[in-house]
């Protein structure tokens, strides 16, 4: 009871952000709940599924496009069918691109759905009567109208953070309820050896594309919220930068844990901003952290928070005072 109790101060704390932040930092704000939850669909893949995709941007990408198009020839569809549509998108592409990866194992898998990325990223920038190619797609929102006369404008940061911020916390909570579903068991047994998960009776084919379907999913809906924030979507978003970036973010917060990666994508933006705004030769540096973070971090922020707990732990128990018998 004190613990959800807990969890409810923090997201009640989380929706007064609007009210206590300055519009740049919000804007921070915004951009770290989208890659967290680009990251928390990657660690999905990675951390429960145990699939190393080096082409995850490829579903980033085709939420962003999936919103431009959807407001471009359709109208003003209101945001949550848009982002509903950019899942359902997301899905398809997983099934289509699923069927040829989640076959093959290890590095024949990250090279296959990063020639898929690439693919696509190739369309984005060839098919400009479609994707505007290079110049990219603007990306309109229509304003959202809530029950009682309420209207959140899409175009002003404090609505757009309360509309997006329901959905990152909606998709969070799919993820946990799926960790702890039949499926999410199966996902982890194939994970640690899917030929023993085979003999056991496990569907490893289905396991790993119905995954495989769902991260790509929730990429989408990240790719939406990310489009529809900076209105703008271009090939950029399909690149292969985009899915290296969320391998980057995943690790830092660490893998397999359902917070690891908003630490990830809070710790890897306000770095990249910080960074950025004092050196020209920040992306050396972020390089320079993704070697030390294979290298010496692979429990990444999670497992030094954890530790960090453990530490305090036991340092309270030895200057506690000791009962008498």
């Amino acid at each position: 009871m004190i613990q959800l109790a807990g969890w409810i101060s923090a997201l009640m704390a989380l929706y007064l952000f609007p009210v206590i932040l300055d519009v740049s930092s919000l804007r921070l704000v915004i951009e770290i709940l989208y890659f967290g939850l680009f990251a928390a669909s990657f660690n999905l893949l990675f951390g429960y599924g145990g699939m190393l995709s080096f082409g995850h941007a490829a579903a980033f990408g085709v939420g962003g496009y999936a919103v431009g198009l959807t407001w471009k020839f359709l109208g003003a569809v209101p945001v949550p069918l848009t982002l509903i549509g950019c899942a359902f998108a997301g899905a398809s592409l997983g099934i289509v691109v699923g069927v040829f990866c989640v076959r093959a194992r290890g590095t024949a898998f990250s090279m296959l759905t990063l020639a898929f990325s690439q693919f696509l990223y190739a369309v984005a920038v060839k098919w400009r009567t479609v994707t505007r190619g290079d110049d990219g797609l603007s990306v309109r929102p229509p304003d959202l109208s809530l029950p009682g006369g309420i209207v959140l404008h899409m175009n002003e940061p404090r609505h757009f953070y309360w509309l997006e911020l329901t959905v990152v916390m909606l998709c969070l909570a799919a993820i946990w309820h799926i960790k702890r579903t039949p499926l999410g068991n199966s996902a982890v047994t194939v994970r640690e050896n899917d030929e023993r998960a085979a003999f056991l009776g496990y569907n490893v084919f289905a396991t790993r594309l119905i995954v495989f379907c769902i991260a790509s999913s929730l990429a989408a809906v990240a790719g939406g919220l990310f489009a529809s924030f900076q209105e703008l979507v271009s090939p950029e978003a399909l690149d292969f930068n985009t899915s290296a970036e969320v391998v980057l973010i995943a690790l830092l917060g660490g893998t397999g844990t359902l917070t690891g990666p908003l630490l990830g994508a809070g710790a890897y933006i306000l770095l990249q901003n910080w960074l950025s705004s004092n050196t020209e030769h920040w992306t050396f540096v972020i390089g320079l952290l993704f070697v030390l973070l294979v290298l010496f971090m692979r429990t990444g922020l999670v497992g030094i928070v954890g530790q960090a707990g453990l530490i305090q732990h036991l340092i309270g128990l030895w200057r506690s005072p000791r009962r008498t018998p």
